[in-house]
């Protein structure tokens, strides 16, 4: 698994869609200066076409009118259908097109061309230090794309994010298995249900369901086995967290 949140700036793969081959060429001297891995795709297509022969860059730089599929459609569909929280920054003329919120959601900034290359190298460079990136098809636990879409990107909110979620949960399983102890079925319920939204906040589709069939659908006789299996999956969750962010203070 990648996280970009240990990755340097230098090396890395920054896919490009830029019709203009002036702005193409400017753009190539300043990835040669910066020591990134460019990629010139064509369009969007080729970008989709790239990220699903090559799995995934640290960063894609798409002109806002890109055709047949503009830049914010891309940004749209690579983190929606392709599941990927790759940052997206769209590069636009003079005057942006003007884009409804739920669209501007899905990149993280724009550049106005022409390029000018220390405004460039700032707005990526900062991009890339907020960049965090988890794929689902490597990891089978949990996703930061919920937690990167609503912070964009924001590295000490997410890590913080991640760091309540395990010591919360840690310590409400903990009430949860004395609860099943002493036969309290309600107070199964009551945790199960406050913890549910947790689960689907890293898109854990396995403990929100587990927390679903606690909270209303278990009979008393089948929440033991569901509780053990709930324990198991919040340790998998976690020993995951902790391999990848070794930097935190998980336990």
């Amino acid at each position: 698994m990648k996280n970009l949140l240990d990755s340097p700036e230098k090396d890395a793969t920054v896919i490009l869609v830029e019709s203009n081959l002036l702005e193409r060429e400017k753009f190539n001297r300043i990835s040669v200066l910066e020591g990134w891995k460019l990629v010139i795709c064509d369009d969007g297509l080729d970008v989709i076409q790239w990220l699903n022969d090559n799995s995934n860059a640290d960063l894609l730089v798409i002109e806002e009118n890109s055709s047949p599929i503009n830049g914010y459609q891309i940004a749209d569909y690579i983190k929606s259908e392709l599941g990927l929280a790759m940052p997206v920054i769209i590069s636009t003329g003079k005057t942006p097109i003007k884009q409804e919120n739920r669209m501007l959601s899905y990149v993280e900034t724009t550049i106005k061309k022409p390029f000018i290359e220390g405004i460039t190298v700032f707005q990526i460079r900062k991009t890339l230090a907020k960049a965090v990136e988890i794929s689902p098809k490597q990891n089978d636990y949990y996703s930061l794309n919920y937690l990167n879409e609503l912070s964009g990107g924001d590295k000490q909110f997410i890590q913080e994010t991640i760091e309540l979620f395990s010591s919360t949960i840690n310590l409400e399983l903990k009430t949860l298995n004395e609860s099943l102890g002493q036969k309290d079925y309600l107070r199964i319920r009551e945790i199960a249900h406050g913890i549910k939204p947790s689960f689907d906040m890293i898109e854990n589709e396995k403990g929100k369901a587990i927390c679903r069939l606690l909270d209303s659908e278990a009979n008393e006789k089948d929440m033991s086995k569901l509780v053990s299996e709930l324990n198991a999956e919040f340790a998998n969750i976690n020993k995951q967290l902790i391999n990848d962010f070794p930097e935190l203070n998980l336990r």
